[in-house]
């Protein structure tokens, strides 16, 4: 079967996922990472060393919108804009409960039109979220997807479609640059389920299309929708609240979702917790075994010491003596030249003998 250039071991693939933050981009670069066997990377942004680095097989994630230098940096290095959409109310309800457990939202777009810290301690009907969902901020980060995906040079999926199924909804990837090496989601580790347990910071939260229908009222969604009118007409979506929906349930369902998440969460901690807790258990116990095998080299190396210091002190007694016997050598030598000195008498078996006991 003949390969498509693409997958070929070797051959270059570059994408650059650009889309708008808690739009479904980080499962999105598993998936095709792992299918097309590319390496990845998650930035805020990208300097020019960045993009003379990219590997030639590589996805690269960044909220970044289609300004001309990005433009030019994706055709000198070839890589291809891959753009995901998603519904914008199911994106903003997103956003909401990310920015509590993720500082970082600051730095998506370097801040344009502000941040997420109006957020905490909102719900989706109140008024702090709907003055965020309405604002400069929330506008500047629905537009980085919308203004992708008028392109012609984009590929673009949908997060609906790739949640329903990542074959079909992937279709429009495959027919870029051709099918994967691995089918999309073969990888256990990459489904939402297997993210979510792992994930510290609820960046799987729920993951749900349509969600937003259980949290935002009829009149939120409308007075939402109504501000980002450009955005829901450029990608085809529509606002259709459930009508049903009074704001006692819609707060009712953003307490059991946040309640089971922060259990989920604390879970997850807990669990993170104990296994850290049994790591630290385990380095400490192979701390004491090896201080005692330390503390048993230790000992054996100060028996050496005290038996080299038996030895030593032999040797200096063995010096000892042994100066005495070459002093009572050099006597020995001494008495003999005065021998020989003074012409023989009867003194000299005296010194013979007193020679014989040097």
């Amino acid at each position: 079967m003949t390969q498509t250039p693409s997958v070929c071991p070797g051959i270059p693939l570059r994408l650059a996922i650009v889309s708008t933050p808690r739009s479904g981009n980080t499962w999105l670069r598993h998936l095709i990472s792992a299918a097309y066997g590319l390496s990845e990377t998650c930035t805020h942004e990208l300097n020019e060393s960045d993009w003379q680095e990219l590997p030639d097989r590589h996805a690269v994630q960044i909220h970044h919108g289609p300004e001309p230098s990005f433009l030019a940096h994706l055709r000198a290095h070839h890589a291809r804009p891959l753009t995901i959409a998603r519904h914008p109310l199911d994106v903003l309800v997103s956003i909401l409960q990310f920015a509590i457990n993720e500082p970082e939202t600051s730095r998506w777009l370097a801040g344009r039109g502000g941040d997420e810290s109006i957020l905490y301690g909102a719900m989706p009907r109140s008024r702090a979220f709907v003055e965020y969902a309405t604002g400069p901020r929330a506008k500047a980060l629905l537009a980085v997807t919308r203004d992708w995906w008028i392109r012609p040079d984009v590929i673009r999926v949908r997060y609906e479609e790739v949640v329903a199924g990542p074959v079909t909804g992937l279709a429009p990837l495959v027919a870029a640059v051709g099918p994967p090496a691995e089918p999309f989601g073969a990888a256990s580790n990459f489904t939402l389920d297997r993210l979510r347990s792992t994930s510290v910071n609820n960046h799987f939260w729920q993951g749900r299309p349509g969600l937003w229908r259980e949290l935002i009222p009829a009149a939120e969604a409308r007075e939402i929708a109504a501000a980002h009118a450009e955005t829901f007409a450029t990608l085809g979506y529509t606002c259709a609240p459930d009508p049903d929906l009074d704001p006692a349930a819609a707060d009712r369902n953003w307490v059991r979702l946040g309640g089971a998440s922060l259990a989920a969460g604390l879970r997850r901690a807990s669990v993170g917790h104990a296994a850290q807790v049994a790591t630290y258990q385990t380095a400490i116990m192979n701390y004491k075994t090896e201080v005692a095998d330390l503390r048993e080299a230790v000992a054996v190396r100060e028996a050496e010491l005290a038996r080299l210091r038996l030895q030593v002190a032999e040797a200096a007694r063995f010096l000892q003596f042994d100066n005495v016997a070459r002093r009572a050598a050099r006597v020995a030598r001494l008495l003999r030249r005065v021998r020989d000195f003074f012409p023989k008498n009867r003194t000299e078996k005296a010194f013979d003998r007193l020679i014989e006991v040097s």
